[in-house]
């Protein structure tokens, strides 16, 4: 579909600005926010994969920590530094990124604030928690869905995205329960959590509490082509598939640590990140296509 520009100006992307030529919107409370996230991601993640005796956990899960940290240092901080700088000057699709930047800081902060040892950056994990949750809830709120869907026009594809979300949600969801309910029928502990001392795993409450139910419902509104749907969508895929990298990342660095451990889930893991990454590739693209006419 041909956006007119007399649609376009008269449409706004966000309840914060109507512009979308490159000229820069007010910075609200969620851009500076999002700065002090950027400051102190860099600095706990740097700390974590470069400062040696940092963390006080089993060698295995103090590998994982430092695979996430290179995801986080590698990819995260540059996407939480330059996407609220584009955002600023009119791209929507920055937006859609940096929400989903921030859900992956509120995911792996979560983790790590009550999985991670007690370490001198606990404080730091809690702040990074904190800060996304409100950066989060601020940028939401300047963000119109029905422009956004408004914008998407007809010619974009939502079946197979919203296919990705559910089959996501459904399989990691199966494969948490394999885990979970052997354990609860033989009154035993999952095996997930053999040679830790966890009273539970923080990535199962996490995943079937939030993230999994959260990439469902996505994949449902924008099924149903719901305003809403567009936007939950790609902020879903970004962060599920920053989410993915982590967890390939963690695996090699497990590996690296103990070469007893497997590295059977990495191809298929790293096959649905890259799935992943290509389908928001195609959204984000469409967003800025259909901006530039």
């Amino acid at each position: 579909m041909v956006v007119t520009q007399t649609r376009e100006h008269s449409v706004p992307m966000s309840r914060e600005t109507s512009r979308s030529d490159g000229v820069p919107a007010r910075r609200s409370a969620s851009f500076w926010l999002t700065g002090l996230v950027a400051m102190l991601a860099a600095v706990a993640s740097a700390a974590g994969l470069f400062a040696p005796g940092l963390f006080r956990d089993p060698p295995n899960w103090a590998a994982q920590a430092r695979g996430t940290d290179l995801i986080t240092l590698a990819v995260a901080v540059p996407l939480l530094v330059t996407a609220p700088l584009l955002a600023a000057r009119g791209s929507l699709w920055a937006r859609f990124v940096w929400l989903g930047a921030l859900g992956y800081t509120l995911y792996m902060y979560g983790i790590a604030a009550f999985d991670v040892a007690f370490n001198p950056l606990f404080l730091v994990y809690v702040a990074l928690l904190s800060l996304s949750v409100f950066s989060i809830i601020i940028l939401i709120t300047e963000l119109d869905a029905r422009a956004i869907h408004v914008r998407a026009g007809t010619d974009l594809t939502v079946r197979t995205t919203a296919a990705y979300l559910l089959g996501l949600a459904a399989l990691f969801s199966l494969l948490w329960m394999r885990d979970i309910v052997p354990a609860l029928a033989h009154g035993a502990n999952p095996a997930s959590l053999n040679g830790t001392t966890l009273p539970t795993n923080p990535v199962h409450v996490l995943d079937l509490s939030l993230l999994l139910p959260l990439a469902a419902l996505s994949g449902i509104w924008l099924w149903q082509c719901r305003p809403r749907g567009y936007l939950a969508a790609s902020v879903m895929l970004t962060t599920l598939t920053m989410v993915g990298a982590s967890v390939v990342s963690g695996i090699v660095f497990e590996y690296r640590n103990d070469a007893s451990v497997s590295l059977a889930p990495v191809p298929v893991l790293a096959l649905v990140t890259l799935i992943g990454l290509g389908l928001l590739v195609v959204y984000l693209r469409h967003f800025n296509r259909v901006l530039a006419k």
